[in-house]
């Protein structure tokens, strides 16, 4: 089997530090390039054992390059690296914002791609303790992914799955889907929606705490219910309903925590508004 070779922008980043790791453990399948322009981020990259390359000395060599930058300066550091690909080369970017909002650069003889960890769900059955400790992902816990295809063609396409495949392994699932379906999955559904209701959870046990309930008990009390009101609300439960106190507690809740309209935020007039607002935080949409 032939190397694909991979050029990582940005490896000595948080982002190019995760997913060039497992790129790095796969020698004979990834024929790897690290690309850093903040001093910083070199010295990361050399601590880590690695030479540091200049994008344009191994970018128009690549098969695949990985932008591991954040979505903010895609639009302007994508335009120098897309100019340097050669022809049928791919481009990965690793969030859906940035090519919803038309501000990836593209070209018409190049093939471009999104991939993005789901992280690992507690639903799979992990093998080890310390897969179980992973709850990031890309280390030993399992986990599935997404991919989506800009555009370009169906065999690049795959070049790249099978690269973010090897970039957040182990990896069960790699879900191909849409463009702006893996928009809703992030920012809407876990970040607007997901992340906001956990981190006001989580502000919760703060106030159990603060008013003399101990705090460990909040935490196991609470986790243990997300997992099992999950399991239910998902249908890992088959036919088993919550009880109809929860049922009335969550219509208070409807109207106490969260408003009776949040479902607008699936409006796709929203997605854009939220998109650009994160991008661009200086010029807010909503």
């Amino acid at each position: 089997m032939s190397k694909i070779t991979v050029s990582i922008i940005g490896a000595g980043g948080k982002m190019g530090t995760r997913t060039s790791k497992n790129l790095a453990a796969a020698p004979d399948e990834i024929e790897l390039y690290h690309v850093e322009a903040a001093e910083a981020g070199k010295k990361v990259v050399r601590d880590r054992g690695f030479e540091v390359y200049e994008a344009s000395e191994v970018v128009p060599k690549s098969e695949v390059i990985i932008l591991a930058i954040p979505d903010s300066v895609i639009m302007k550091a994508s335009r120098g690296i897309v100019d340097l690909m050669c022809p049928g080369a791919s481009l990965i970017i690793l969030d859906p914002a940035a090519a919803v909002m038309k501000e990836v650069a593209l070209r018409d003889d190049c093939t471009f791609a999104i991939a993005h960890p789901c992280h690992p769900s507690y639903f799979l059955d992990q093998d080890t303790y310390e897969a179980r400790q992973d709850f990031f992902g890309g280390t030993s816990g399992k986990q599935d992914i997404v991919v989506a295809k800009i555009q370009g063609e169906d065999d690049k396409f795959a070049q790249c799955r099978r690269v973010a495949e090897i970039m957040f392994q182990p990896v069960v699932n790699s879900h191909v889907i849409g463009i702006r379906d893996m928009a809703f999955l992030e920012p809407t559904l876990v970040e607007v929606l997901g992340a906001t209701c956990l981190y006001a959870m989580a502000e919760t046990v703060n106030e159990a705490e603060r008013r003399g309930i101990d705090r460990q008990a909040a935490i196991s009390f609470l986790s243990g219910h997300i997992y099992c009101l999950s399991a239910n609300f998902l249908g890992f439960l088959g036919k088993t309903p919550v009880s109809d106190a929860c049922k009335i507690a969550i219509e208070i809740g409807n109207r106490l925590v969260l408003r009776e309209d949040w479902k607008k935020i699936w409006d796709d007039a929203v997605l854009d508004k939220v998109i650009h607002t994160m991008l661009h935080p200086n010029d807010p949409k909503i």
